[in-house]
């Protein structure tokens, strides 16, 4: 268990206008209260309410939402670190995953949990989560205590949940245990995030696998938290799990002994048991030193020489260039989050608004094909096998360079240097 000093780094008190109430609302610069001690203070509090510190609310959980209460787990947790003098809270947001990668950013992503990090629940990538809290008591048994805003509400819209939740003591304590579901929480904890400012060993980012290393069925490998794994399964599905739930997988289930390598030219294979091959990434024909490699931000790349990715599963990029391709399984992600463009186990291609489907290319029933950006900018799905494209929206007349943008308010484009050749118009 690591010990730590409750008191991190002291910030300096932040003047705003009152009625603006989103200001960190600092007591005193010298002697900020303790992240525990501040958490608990507030315990009972709503959206609306006065803090213990005077001022109203806790950053915009009052008014986040369209002038209403917004989900306000992390605007809390935020408020509490902020106040107690935690430094570069300014890349935390409302969102309860902000505190994961704020911990992949400054190195403070952790399995061991201390009084004053931030808990993580049901982190699925892409800066996602369910909930965070803040840690009030870590017990030598492991287990551990925390505060939560936005707990307990009613109501089947945002407005009316957040307005009657309220800062919550989660006790009695809790298993403090990473990939664990505790009946306390109901949610299953991805990481603990330590604030910047206090002295932590870090979790090594990623775990590295060279190539000819063979995944026979049953054998799997984890980040150095814990946080992901990838998983032979005896069905001969190769399975990425993050926080213990399924999240990523390459379709081949139905092939028990199954196996999956990194072929020495790049190329991520899963085989059957006869050596046919199911599933590739299309990566191959490379010469040079190969590693397949998993980050704890659920991340699985492909890496060459000087640790230069050149395919991930999951890009988590807003563009993708001319003579890129997106297989089974990648999308990209518009830069707030909110729109994916998801290449499909199926075949099809699919532009996901906060989980719902709101358009695609219709091209299920095609498994292995992919998506490609070629280089005169034309947009093609092209099939596993064959050249014949199974759809083909645009002929580019542009000049590049080209790039697929998937923009803020949901379009996708093709643009070139005169501006967009192509548009799903929506």
């Amino acid at each position: 268990m690591r010990v730590r000093s409750l008191i991190p780094m002291v910030m300096a008190a932040v003047v705003a206008p009152a009625l603006l109430a989103v200001a960190p609302q600092v007591a005193s610069a010298s002697q900020p209260p303790t992240i525990a001690a501040l958490a608990l203070a507030n315990v009972g509090k709503k959206a609306c309410s006065t803090n213990s510190l005077k001022g109203k609310a806790f950053y915009s959980s009052c008014i986040g939402n369209g002038g209403h209460p917004e989900y306000w787990c992390a605007d809390f947790a935020r408020w509490v670190w902020a106040n107690a003098g935690v430094a570069d809270t300014d890349s935390l947001d409302a969102m309860a995953g902000s505190f994961y990668t704020y911990g992949l950013e400054y190195d403070t992503l952790t399995a061991d949990p201390a009084v004053g990090d931030a808990v993580v629940f049901d982190y699925t990538g892409h800066g996602i989560a369910q909930h965070v809290a803040i840690v009030t008591e870590v017990n030598p048994d492991g287990t551990i205590e925390s505060v939560s805003g936005d707990w307990g509400g009613s109501g089947n819209t945002e407005a009316a949940y957040s307005s009657t939740s309220f800062a919550h003591h989660d006790s009695p304590a809790y298993p403090g245990q990473l990939a664990t579901s505790p009946n306390a929480m109901g949610m299953t904890i991805s990481a603990f995030v330590a604030p910047v400012g206090v002295s932590v060993t870090p979790v090594m980012a990623a775990t590295s696998v060279p190539a000819g290393h063979v995944f026979a069925s049953g054998n799997k490998v984890a980040s150095p938290s814990g946080v992901a794994t990838l998983v032979m399964e005896a069905n001969g599905d190769l399975v990425e799990y993050v926080a213990g739930r399924p999240f990523w997988s390459t379709g081949t289930e139905g092939h028990p002994g199954a196996s999956a390598s990194l072929r020495s030219d790049g190329d991520l294979v899963v085989r059957s048991t006869n050596k046919t091959v199911l599933w590739s990434s299309r990566t191959g024909g490379r010469t040079g030193t190969f590693s397949l490699v998993l980050q704890d931000n659920g991340e699985l790349l492909i890496e060459g020489q000087a640790g230069a990715a050149f395919w991930t599963r999951q890009p988590d990029a807003s563009k993708l260039v001319a003579s890129g391709t997106l297989v089974a399984g990648q999308q990209l992600v518009s830069k707030n989050g909110f729109y994916t463009l998801h290449m499909q186990l199926d075949g099809n291609l699919v532009e996901y608004a906060a989980g719902r489907a709101i358009w695609s290319t219709r091209t299920e029933g095609h498994a292995g094909d992919h998506l490609a950006l070629q280089p005169n900018g034309a947009l093609v799905l092209l099939p596993a096998k064959g050249t014949a494209p199974l759809w083909a929206p645009h002929n580019s007349k542009g000049t590049g360079p080209f790039s697929l943008v998937i923009g803020n308010a949901g379009a996708l484009e093709v643009v070139g240097s005169t501006g967009a050749l192509w548009s799903n118009s929506l």
